[in-house]
């Protein structure tokens, strides 16, 4: 049986894809919508290691703030409170106060 590396190395060769980047991609992708409650443990995940804002994880789960937040307090995770300027700018702007 073929390992992944060699399947990998199989659509590689077969030039569909540009680049193995593109490839997992494509793969995660198809694996998310097969399995969306990963999604939210990818966010958690990049909460935690401080890779995202709370804001953002919230999006990358595809839950609104206020169930992300609810998820973090069923897990016993605490809240980190801050945000990048660009992320405060782009919810001013939504909201039209600039």
């Amino acid at each position: 049986m073929a390992s992944a590396n060699d399947e990998i190395d199989a659509l590689m060769r077969t030039e569909i894809y540009k680049s193995r980047e593109e490839l997992l991609k494509d793969a995660l992708r198809a694996l998310l919508s097969m399995k969306p409650g990963l999604r939210i443990e990818i966010a958690i995940d990049l909460y935690r290691n401080e890779k995202v804002s709370l804001w953002k994880a919230a999006e990358i789960a595809g839950l609104c703030m206020e169930e992300f937040k609810d998820v973090l307090a069923s897990r016993s995770i605490k809240l980190e409170v801050g945000g990048t300027d660009e992320e405060s700018l782009f919810r001013l702007a939504r909201l039209g106060l600039i």
